[in-house]
């Protein structure tokens, strides 16, 4: 190990960017593929999916970008605080 670099801290520091970073945009993702999933056109008379599919998909997609809100706002306390 170097005396200059903790390559424990290091991993952690990459860890926690990983997720923060590429996990926030994956977890709002999947909030518009819930969002989307409840409204598949099957024929033009028929309209959209049913109403129980797009309140399951509203459910998951609210959460979802709650989710990524709270960990926008997480963030920008941690750097607002420091």
């Amino acid at each position: 190990m170097s005396q200059y670099i903790d390559f424990a801290v290091l991993w952690k520091v990459l860890l926690a960017g990983l997720l923060g970073g590429a996990g926030l945009v994956a977890v709002y993702a999947l909030g518009l593929a819930a969002l989307a999933a409840g409204r598949v056109y099957d024929t033009p008379d028929r309209g959209s999916g049913t109403s129980a599919a797009r309140a399951a998909g509203t459910v998951v997609a609210v959460a979802c970008f709650g989710l990524v809100l709270a960990g926008a706002l997480l963030g920008l306390y941690v750097m607002l605080t420091k």
